[in-house]
């Protein structure tokens, strides 16, 4: 990419969310500007996240598409790069489910791990460990156990069945249980 635009960091989140309600009224040049300005960010977000140059180009093309077409959502009061960061993420759940749905095996284990690991996928807005522990905390033992271990320590459902003493089926049940009552916990303290 050539110098067309300064790094982003200079113009700040109050900039970006000037230069978005600029162009919400018809601003090209205010809309030109924002993009260029997202796209280093955007890029360096799926750089720790994707590992294969050919995903990052086409997933952050996803995301600059997925801006155009919600810019119109966009409400001054709310912090801009929340709105972008979110639309990231989801435009990065679309790849993930696009990949294993055609079952290519493009898509890079640690990419998904990676990706998976990081609660919210967004510095800015990301559940704190103490946080996340907190929530886990109050969930029922075996929910609880088993979220941990499929999710945090990697172990697949076989193997937390056969570390808890449980058949498999149970395990996938409690974990369906567990991840409807996390989501209602994490909604319950504000993370949505």
């Amino acid at each position: 990419m050539s110098n067309e635009n300064p790094p982003a960091e200079k113009s700040g989140p109050d900039v970006w969310s000037a230069l978005m309600v600029a162009a919400q009224a018809g601003d090209a040049a205010a809309y030109r500007r924002l993009l260029g300005e997202m796209t280093p960010v955007i890029k360096k977000f799926l750089r720790s996240r994707l590992f294969n140059a050919d995903h990052i180009e086409d997933v952050t093309q996803e995301i600059l598409l997925a801006v155009h077409d919600a810019r119109h959502t966009y409400r001054p009061e709310q912090p801009f790069r929340n709105w972008m960061y979110g639309i990231a993420r989801h435009k990065m759940l679309d790849y993930f489910r696009k990949q294993m749905r055609q079952g290519a095996n493009e898509i890079n284990d640690a990419e998904l791990v990676t990706f998976l690991k990081d609660p919210a996928n967004n510095p800015e807005e990301a559940l704190s460990g103490k946080d996340l522990q907190g929530v886990l905390a109050k969930l029922p033992g075996r929910q609880k156990d088993i979220l941990v271990m499929t999710k945090v320590e990697g172990h697949s459902m076989a193997e937390a069945a056969a570390k808890l003493g449980m058949t498999e089926a149970a395990v996938k049940v409690a974990a369906h249980r567990g991840y409807k009552k996390l989501k209602e916990l994490l909604i319950a303290h504000g993370y949505q």
